[in-house]
């Protein structure tokens, strides 16, 4: 399923987007410098120091650290609009709500991620970066670890967030400069720490009591790197092996740092000091903004790009306005055609999708995403044939080689080589997709399928338990689905257990038919030829992170068809209908699997 709970929920799926913008008729600037790309309607020198800003960070988490991977198979591109007209633009929903705007917006990707950045609120607000930082750092701890507990994933980021370069020192750790922030700190008891590690969420209906959680998560994190006794932070690296290593986290943190009657003394302590200290490192490596490269794109460029934006965040209209507005001043920019097939394949329309992508890849190659798209909607990913499955690997492998960091395409070469009865290069495919992408929960549960199907039945149930004990929602029906399958006495000791449905009953079945409207959607589902028809308006939806479409395209609307599903519903007392989806995971089963009885 989704990774960290990326659910989706039909009504926001279905919300009319705001008025639409118009495209740009003045063209925008491009700065390179040696690992980011930024694109602006600002001053050409406000935007270099944006892109050192980016830099410099990247060299703090290299230099903390080391070994780690920091360049993600998802590129960053920064957008820094000149003022607050641009920026609305951007991202409108800001606007619809009172409360401040934001200096910073971070938007998270499986094919794409983007910052943006605005340079009017660079001067003026007191940690412009602040968010962008935070965000940057999930993106880099994501890549490198299977699973961080949500406080400690938060307050690392909070933790870099808030760094600050000046020309002799590079400070981390630095207290955030919001007042209110720090102060409930001192307003709140601390949470206990037995039951603060162990949450789930960061987020609460009581927006005070999630302000607790962050600022704590920041304190205690802080509290770990760098008081006395804790090695400058060499404790909490060894915590963090043990995490990875599949070590309880109660029992990692108490071996670690102590027990926790001791550690929340001492913690307690350390917050009631009114002063943090602060982590100075040697300055980082500083480019020479001025060597930067710079260009001004034409206005169909500029469109191309912000149409791509545009489909990122799913403001699907407005990637159709600026992609088409794009063309018709360079019918051959590849990007546009780009974005506009995706976003035709959002709608459904997979002929004119499939033309789309295809003409981006003819214009240039090295678009990837296009390839991987189009081949996927073609019919070799069904076919049967030794030379067309031949076909199908050589384009996977064509898509690598262009980015050899795409784990979705190691997925479908997993999927093909246990088509071809090939388990062992399965399993490497499935890994490798494992160890680029390892903050999704479904790539470790392919390796558990496939470990399954080679009969190592041991191995396949740590990775559902692994899954289940540390993920949510639809991430872990599916988890608990994998160990359910494993042989009772080949599981371990003390293992995931599942959650009661209680009143609701659970269907399992192949989807048949959708239609979806502004009411809601309607499910068919085959329970092995008896039909159920449900309905879902408000309820949670996930996927397998394993299905193709991934995160940016899916939409439960269209290509789930054919698809298994795994719904719990509150039962109707009208015969029309079976009742109402309360939760929708839709399963992407490993070739030669089909589960349609009820469970």
């Amino acid at each position: 399923m989704c990774p960290r709970r990326h659910l989706l929920h039909l009504l926001a799926i279905l919300t009319i987007l705001p008025k639409l913008t118009y495209a740009v008729e003045k063209p925008w600037r491009e700065i390179r410098s040696p690992h980011f790309r930024v694109i602006t309607n600002g001053s050409e020198g406000a935007a270099r120091r944006v892109a050192n800003a980016f830099e410099q960070m990247r060299s703090v988490i290299a230099s903390e650290f080391p070994g780690y991977r920091i360049d993600p198979p998802a590129p960053l591109l920064i957008l820094a609009p000149s003022d607050e007209p641009t920026t609305k633009n951007l991202v409108p929903s800001f606007w619809q709500h009172g409360g401040p705007k934001p200096a910073g917006v971070f938007f998270h990707g499986w094919e794409k991620e983007y910052a943006l950045v605005r340079l009017d609120a660079v001067g003026s607000s007191a940690d412009p970066f602040a968010i962008v930082y935070h965000e940057y750092t999930h993106s880099l701890l994501h890549l490198n670890f299977r699973w961080l507990p949500t406080w400690l994933d938060e307050g690392l980021a909070e933790f870099y967030g808030f760094t600050r370069f000046e020309k002799e020192h590079t400070y981390i750790g630095a207290p955030p400069r919001n007042a209110r922030y720090m102060s409930i700190l001192y307003r709140r008891p601390s949470m206990p720490l037995g039951a603060f590690i162990e949450k789930r969420g960061s987020f609460s209906k009581d927006e005070e009591d999630t302000q607790l959680f962050y600022a704590q998560s920041w304190a205690l994190t802080h509290f770990l790197s760098l008081s006395e006794g804790m090695g400058g932070g060499a404790r909490l690296n060894h915590f963090f092996n043990e995490l990875q290593h599949g070590t309880d986290q109660q029992k990692a943190f108490q071996e670690t740092f102590g027990d926790f009657k001791t550690v929340q003394k001492n913690f307690d302590q350390y917050l009631w000091r009114f002063a943090f200290q602060t982590g100075v490192i040697p300055p980082v490596s500083q480019d020479d903004e001025k060597e930067f490269k710079i260009r001004t794109m034409s206005v169909a460029e500029t469109n191309a790009e912000l149409g791509s934006f545009y489909s990122l965040t799913g403001q699907w209209q407005n990637a159709v306005e600026y992609s088409e507005a794009a063309m018709k001043d360079e019918p051959n920019l590849a990007l546009a055609h780009e974005t506009l097939g995706f976003a035709k394949l959002h709608s459904g329309n997979d002929d004119e999708a499939s033309r789309e992508l295809s003409k981006a890849v003819e214009l240039d190659g090295t678009l990837y995403r296009s390839l991987f798209a189009k081949t996927m909607l073609s019919p070799m990913p069904h076919a049967d044939s030794p030379a067309d499955r031949t076909a199908f690997g050589a384009t996977l492998m064509k898509v690598l080689d262009t980015n050899t960091q795409f784990a979705p395409a190691y997925v479908e070469l997993a999927k093909l080589s246990i088509a071809l009865g090939d388990l062992t290069r399965a399993l490497a495919m499935a890994r490798t997709a494992e160890k680029l992408e390892p903050s999704r929960a479904g790539y470790h549960l392919l390796s558990g399928r496939i470990l399954l199907r080679m009969g190592h039945a041991p191995e396949a149930a740590a990775h559902a338990a692994f899954v289940a004990n540390r993920w949510s929602g639809p991430d872990r029906d599916e988890a608990m689905e994998l160990w359910d399958e494993v042989p009772s006495d080949k599981r371990p000791a003390n293992g995931p257990v599942d959650t009661p449905l209680g009143e609701l009953k659970s269907a399992n079945g192949i989807v048949k038919a959708v239609a979806c409207s502004e009411k809601g959607m309607t499910l068919t589902l085959d329970q092995s030829g008896i039909p159920l028809t449900l309905h879902q308006q408000t309820s949670i939806v996930g996927f397998s992170d394993t299905l193709w479409v991934g995160r940016e395209h899916f939409t439960p609307c269209y290509h789930t068809t054919g698809l298994r599903a795994v719904v719990r519903y509150k039962q109707s007392s009208d015969a029309a209908y079976g009742g109402e989806i309360v939760s929708l995971g839709f399963r992407d089963d490993l070739p030669g699997v089909k589960k349609t009885e009820e469970k």
